[in-house]
C-alpha cells in the first residue's frame, strides 16, 4: 500500500473515518477536518442570523441557575414553552395551533423518528411498511425511517411533467404507490422542499391530501423545516398542511397528519437539536405524552438548555411581541439578499441551476451540471467498508479531466479520499473535481436520490455572501476548465 497520508493519517485510516460514516452530509464534516482547505457548501446550515442571535439573545443570556440543570417537567416541553412555540408558529402554520400538540424533542431527525415508532406503537405501522417520498428528498429520512423504526422508503420520482422540471404532481405519487406490491402506510412531503426549496401550491396539497386520506390508508408526515425560509420575491407563498381545507373537512385528517418543525434551519440553531411534532392524533399524543409509559421524548430529549436558550429566545419582549417573531419577519430581508447575490455569481459564472422565477429557494440552489459528467468515467477498485459498499482506495491516476479517477492511471498512485461510492462513478468523478480544484464541497443529487446523474445541491446560507460569491466563483473558474486540465 502506498506510504502517501493525508492530515497525518494512512490511507487505511483515512477510509475508515470516512467508512464509518453513514450520512453523507455528516461524511462531509469528516471529509473537511481532512481538508481543511475545502469550503462546505454541501451541509445544509444558516449562518445568516448569528448577529443578530448573539446581540440579541446570547450576549445577553442570564446565566444559568440551579433550575435550568433540573429535569424539565415536562421532558417535551414545559406548558410555557410549548405555549410560547405555538404563538410563534401560528401566522405560518394556523391560527387555532393548539399548545397541547405540540411535543418538543432533539431536533427534527428525532421528531421524525419519534413518529414513526409512536405509529408502531400504536399498530398503524410495522416493521417492513413503505415509506412514500417524493425524489429528490432529504437523504437522512433513510435514517429515520428504516435504521431502528424499520421501515422502507420508496422514492416517488417527478417523471410526470419532466424529469428535469422536478415537478411535483398528484400522478407521480400515485404511480409510486400502485407500483409497490406492499402499498406505502406513510406519506412524506417536505414543504418547502430540500432541496429544491420550492413551496407547493394549497391547490396540489389539497389534491395530494385528499388523495391520501379518502383513498389510501397513509398517514402523511409534513416537514415543514424550512417553512419561514421564504425569500420576499417568491409568489407562491408557504402552505401548512394544518391550515388546508383537507385537514378541516376530512374526517380522519386530525388522526393522520402530522407536522415537524425545529429551529435548526430557520434560525440557524444546528447545534442545539430542538425540533417539534405537532399532530392531535390519540395515537402520537399518547407516545410522546407518556399515557403508556415514559414519553418518546425521554430519548431524545428536549433538554434543560434547549428549555433554557429557547425559553429565552421566545421571551415576549416590551413589544408583546417575541424576539423570535420579529427575527423572522427581517430574515425574509436578509435570506433575499442572500439568494440574490449568490444568484448573481451563479449567473456571471454560467453555471445552470433548476429555478422558476416566482418560486422559492429556501436556503439551496440546485445546479445542473449534467453537461459536465464524463461520458466515459471508468469502473474503479474498491476496498470494502461498513457503509462504503464498494469504498475503498482508488490506485489510479488522471483521466486528463483533473478528476483523478481514470484511464491515464498509473500502478500506484493514490487518489484520496473517496466519499460517496454510493453514486455514480461520473458524479463522483465530477464532485471530486470541484472539492479538488475549486477547493469547494457540493453535495452529489444521487445521495439525495435523485433518479439522473449530474445535479448537485449548494447551500447559500452557509456561510456570509462574500464567502459565498467567492466560492461560487472558484466552481466556475474550475468548470470553466474541466476537460482541459492536466492531472499532475
Amino acid at each position: 500500500m502506498p506510504s502517501q497520508t493525508v492530515a497525518g493519517r494512512t490511507p487505511a485510516e483515512v477510509i475508515a473515518l470516512l467508512s464509518a460514516v453513514a450520512d453523507p452530509e455528516r461524511r462531509l464534516a469528516v471529509h473537511q477536518r481532512l481538508f481543511p482547505d475545502q469550503l462546505n457548501l454541501a451541509t445544509a446550515e444558516n449562518v445568516l442570523l448569528y448577529a443578530q442571535l448573539k446581540e440579541k439573545v446570547f450576549d445577553v443570556l442570564p446565566g444559568i441557575t440551579e433550575q435550568d440543570i433540573r429535569y424539565p417537567v415536562p421532558i417535551y416541553g414545559t406548558d410555557r414553552l410549548r405555549e410560547d412555540i405555538a404563538a410563534m408558529l401560528r401566522p405560518q402554520f394556523a391560527a387555532d395551533l393548539d399548545a397541547k400538540d405540540v411535543f418538543g424533542t432533539s431536533g427534527v431527525s428525532a421528531a421524525l423518528e419519534c413518529l414513526a415508532f409512536a405509529l408502531k406503537n400504536g399498530g398503524i405501522l410495522e416493521t417492513g411498511d413503505r415509506v412514500l417520498i417524493p425524489a429528490p428528498f432529504w437523504q437522512g429520512f433513510k435514517w429515520c425511517f428504516q435504521q431502528r423504526p424499520g421501515l422502507v422508503c420508496v422514492p416517488a420520482n417527478l417523471t410526470e411533467k419532466g424529469l428535469q422540471n422536478f415537478e411535483l404532481t398528484l400522478d407521480d405519487l400515485k404511480r409510486a404507490y400502485y407500483a409497490e406490491p406492499r402499498r406505502p402506510k406513510l406519506l412524506v412531503l417536505t414543504n418547502p422542499h430540500n432541496p429544491l426549496g420550492v413551496n407547493y401550491s394549497k391547490d396540489l396539497l389539497e389534491k395530494i391530501y385528499a388523495w391520501a386520506l379518502n383513498e389510501t390508508e397513509m398517514h402523511v408526515i409534513s416537514d415543514e423545516m424550512y417553512a419561514h425560509s421564504q425569500i420576499t420575491t417568491a409568489t407562491q407563498p408557504f402552505v401548512s398542511a394544518l391550515s388546508l381545507d383537507a385537514y378541516r373537512t376530512i374526517a380522519q385528517a386530525p388522526e393522520r397528519v402530522h407536522v415537524v418543525w425545529g429551529f435548526a434551519k430557520d434560525f440557524g440553531l444546528s447545534g442545539f437539536k430542538a425540533g417539534v411534532v405537532i399532530s392531535r392524533s390519540s395515537v402520537v399524543h399518547d407516545a410522546l405524552g407518556g399515557a403508556q409509559g415514559e414519553p418518546y421524548s425521554w430519548f431524545s430529549p428536549f433538554d434543560s438548555l434547549k428549555h433554557w436558550v429557547i425559553g429565552n429566545l421566545l421571551e415576549t419582549q416590551d413589544s408583546g411581541r417575541s424576539f423570535a417573531a420579529e427575527l423572522m419577519e427581517s430574515y425574509r430581508g436578509i435570506l433575499t439578499g442572500a439568494f440574490q447575490s449568490a444568484r448573481a455569481a451563479l449567473d456571471s459564472n454560467h453555471i445552470p441551476y433548476v429555478f422558476q422565477e416566482g418560486q422559492n429557494p429556501a436556503q439551496f440552489f440546485w445546479l445542473d451540471l449534467r453537461k459536465y459528467l464524463s461520458p466515459q468515467a471508468p469502473e474503479i477498485p474498491w476496498e470494502r467498508g461498513p457503509h462504503f459498499p464498494h469504498a475503498g482506495i482508488v490506485h489510479s491516476g488522471g483521466n486528463g479531466n483533473g478528476n483523478g479517477n481514470g484511464n491515464g492511471a498509473k500502478p500506484g498512485d493514490l487518489r484520496l479520499p473517496v466519499v460517496f461510492s454510493e453514486i455514480s462513478n461520473a458524479e463522483e468523478d465530477l464532485r471530486r473535481y470541484i472539492a479538488e480544484k475549486a477547493n469547494v464541497l457540493l453535495l452529489p443529487g444521487q445521495t439525495l436520490t435523485c433518479a439522473e446523474p449530474g445535479y448537485f445541491r449548494l447551500c447559500y446560507t452557509a456561510f456570509h455572501e462574500q464567502t459565498i460569491r467567492e466560492a461560487i466563483d472558484r466552481i466556475g473558474q474550475a468548470l470553466a476548465s474541466y476537460g482541459s486540465d492536466d492531472d499532475d
